[in-house]
């Protein structure tokens, strides 16, 4: 094999793994997650600062949802909670908001228990000192409607709907970061591999050079 022969085939060989790399992250994801405002909604809120407002960002493909939240401090005797509603299904508690005396909070957690797709509102609740928690409560802060995934498994907003409910045990994907440092992991490795090969080819045809 010639030298030029050789510098192709490595080439090639790079270019398809790196193509296999990256579209390892595509392949493992089901779908964009959809992204909600949350406001003071008329005819659902009832309690809280009327400028309170907020971003959930969830994904029932891949199980999970983020909410953030500003201008909602504290309230004595009650306990912020995020909840699934507006559909045929029965409300599902998401979990707790925490927030500060700024009123920033934060919610990340995975939808673990998740058994239905059918909701259209997102709310977040305060519950009383002493009320149950496995009921919604009826004093509703900030809220925000979202589109019903459809039968076909897709929704406007990007979101797929599995053919199965999704696994909230298995480990999380890998962050961009994450991403970006295996590739240039891959990248390197594969570098050096490639230089080791020319050298090694450089060296062998000098030792049958007449």
């Amino acid at each position: 094999m010639t030298l030029a022969r050789a510098r192709f085939a490595i080439g090639l060989a790079l270019a398809a793994l790196l193509a296999l790399v990256a579209a390892v992250p595509a392949a493992r994801a089901n779908g964009v997650p959809q992204l909600v405002k949350l406001t003071y909604l008329e005819g659902v809120s009832n309690f809280g600062p009327r400028d309170a407002e907020g971003v959930l960002e969830f994904s029932f493909a891949e199980a999970y949802a983020r909410v953030d939240v500003k201008n909602l401090p504290p309230m004595p005797g009650y306990t912020y909670e995020g909840w699934l509603t507006g559909g045929g299904a029965a409300p599902f508690r998401v979990g707790t908001i925490t927030t500060r005396e700024d009123g920033i909070g934060l919610l990340e957690t995975r939808l673990t228990g998740l058994d239905s797709y059918d909701y259209r509102l997102f709310v977040i609740a305060a519950r009383p000192d002493g009320a149950p928690e496995d009921v919604l409560p009826e004093t509703i802060s900030i809220a925000g409607r979202f589109e019903v995934i459809n039968d076909d498994g897709s929704s406007p907003r990007g979101d797929v709907r599995p053919g199965t409910l999704p696994d909230t045990g298995e480990r999380p994907g890998l962050s961009q970061g994450q991403r970006i440092a295996r590739t240039a992991f891959t990248v390197l490795a594969v570098g050096g591999i490639a230089f080791a090969a020319l050298r090694l080819i450089r060296n062998r045809n000098r030792s049958i050079a007449p």
